[in-house]
Order: C-alpha cells, then structure tokens, then sequence
C-alpha cells in the first residue's frame, strides 16, 4: 500500500500523529503543511496543526488544508495567545497515533521522512526517539547540508540516554518522531524546553539518528517560536537537569560532563549563567577528568552543522 493524502483520505486510526506549531507563519506554514499532506506513507497519518492564536494570515492558511484534508489535518486554535511551550504541549496531548513527530510551522519535511522514521521504530520495540539530518536555511538565500554535520560517534545510528545527557542536543525538534507511549505527562501550564523531551524518551530506552538528510530548517526566520530571553532559557535548562538528576542518580557523572562542558561555553562566551552551570556541576557529586570534557566538546561541536550565522531557536 502506498498512501498520499492527495489520493485519499484516511479512516483508519493513525499510526503516525504529527504535531505542527505555529504562530504569525503566515509567510511559512503553507509550505510546511504540503510537505506533510503530500508524504507518501503505507500507513495512516494525523496532522495536528496548534496556532498559538495567531494575528496574521496563518489561521486562514491552516483552514485551508482543513477543508482541503479533512480527514489529515486537525486543527487547534487556541482561542488566545498560551505562549509557545503550553501550544507545543496541548498539540502533542491531542495525538492518538503510535508515533508523534514534531515539525515547526516554519520547517519542512522532505519525502519519505515519515516512513523512514516509523519504520526505524516498527523494527525496533526498543528505540523510543528518533532523529535525522536536516539542511539549514534562511530568508536571505543562504543554506548548509545537513550533511556536514558528523554524527559518527553514534555508532550505528545508535543513540543512548548517556549520550543524549552529555550532549544535551542530538537533533533539532523538527526531525524528532517518539513512542507516544515513551512520553510522560506533563502538566500543560509548564515551561518546557525539547531537551525535556529528549530526556524524557530516552529514560526509557535508546534513540536512533538516521544518516539521511530528511527535511529543512529554517534559521532564525520572522516568527521564529522562542521560550525567552537566552538567560532565561539556560536557566531553564539547569532546572530540567536538576529535575533529570534527582530521578536517575545513576547517570550523575553524564550530568556532571554535560554541565561542565556548558560552563566551558559560558565562560567563553562570558555569559552569566556559567556560575549556575558550575552549581550544578557541584550537586552531581561526581568526579570526572578533563579529558572527558574535552572528548565531550570535540563530539558537541561535530554534530552541529556548519553554519556561520545560525540562531537556534531551541536551546
């Protein structure tokens, strides 16, 4: 069987639910939602599509696929602006397939994205997340393969929480597809970051980052969905780690790298929070070499994609 939504409509409960966020996109959702109706699949699929109450056009765009794709795309508008950490949440909280993939309203997917993913996660029960390359983009005309990033420390594609935990990145929130039942339920009026996700999937098995670049992320682009300011976003990422720590002891000597390797790039780039990061580092109550950190840094660094300008719009 091999299904587009162009051909067909699906009545069959979804294997795959794929949650799009958006707010003021207008200039970019509707490229984003083709490539996610026009994904040729062997399987049934869900768009979930969550404007944040958007100003712009982008609400009269999402109704559009609504009415073109009724029984694909599932609109939520939230009536007022939640902020995009509450919309990220309810979206996903709306899922019903077996698998949930995430894709920003001003990102897209390329073909076969959706089958690749789910196929990695049907041949093994126990890969709860995953990843896979991306090229970078911006409005300016600028672009960076995916492919110059270098992920062979994941031997095999394979991804641990160990490694996931040291790092603190593996791949951007646009190429990520989990086990819903691998997520853990939240209370919607937290502020989360998608290392909490990662965290959070993880904890329960091992990820897989496939060596195919399978859809485009735009950077720094109008519209673009933040948490906060830079300081307030690294603050909340020391608070996910405290909470990671106190649940999983036994991994204190991953945190410890993680946090150290932080505090490294804060104080290069004379941020404030590397005191904070050094807090941290202290509750591990762990004991780790130099030489981790530095191994630690070299892998961080090659995982990035070369890009001169980029701005990540998740930390």
């Amino acid at each position: 069987m091999n299904l587009a939504s162009d051909d067909l409509t699906f009545a069959a409960q979804p294997k795959v639910s794929v949650c799009v966020i958006t707010y003021n996109q207008e200039r970019y959702i509707r490229e984003c939602l083709q490539s996610l109706v026009t994904q040729r699949t062997d399987f049934p699929f869900e768009i979930i599509v969550g404007d944040d109450c958007s100003t712009d056009g982008t609400r009269a765009i999402v109704q559009e696929f609504v009415d073109r794709h009724p029984d694909v795309v599932r609109p939520l508008f939230q009536p007022t602006n939640t902020g995009g950490s509450r919309n990220n949440l309810e979206v996903h909280a709306a899922a019903t397939g077996d698998y949930v993939a995430h894709v920003d309203g001003d990102d897209y997917a390329l073909p076969g994205k959706l089958q690749a993913q789910a196929d990695v996660l049907d041949r093994d029960p126990a890969c709860m997340a995953v990843w896979h390359r991306v090229d970078f983009f911006d409005d300016g005309g600028d672009f960076c393969s995916g492919n110059s990033a270098d992920v062979s420390s994941f031997r095999g594609g394979h991804v641990s929480f160990s490694d996931a935990i040291q790092l603190g990145f593996v791949g951007v929130y646009s190429s990520l597809m989990y086990r819903r039942s691998a997520r853990s339920s939240v209370d919607a009026d937290r502020l989360l970051l998608d290392l909490h996700w990662t965290w959070d999937v993880l904890s329960k098995g091992h990820g897989h980052f496939v060596d195919q670049v399978l859809g485009r992320y735009r950077v720094a682009s109008s519209g673009s969905l933040t948490v906060a300011s830079r300081r307030r976003v690294r603050l909340l990422t020391i608070a996910h780690a405290d909470e990671f720590l106190a649940r999983f002891q036994q991994h204190r000597r991953d945190f410890m790298v993680w946090a150290l390797c932080n505090a490294l790039l804060d104080a290069k780039y004379m941020r404030r929070t590397v005191l904070n990061l050094l807090g941290f580092a202290w509750r591990t109550g762990s004991v780790i070499s130099w030489r981790d950190v530095r191994t630690n840094i070299n892998r961080m660094r090659d995982i990035q994609v070369r890009w001169r300008h980029r701005t990540r719009k998740h930390e």
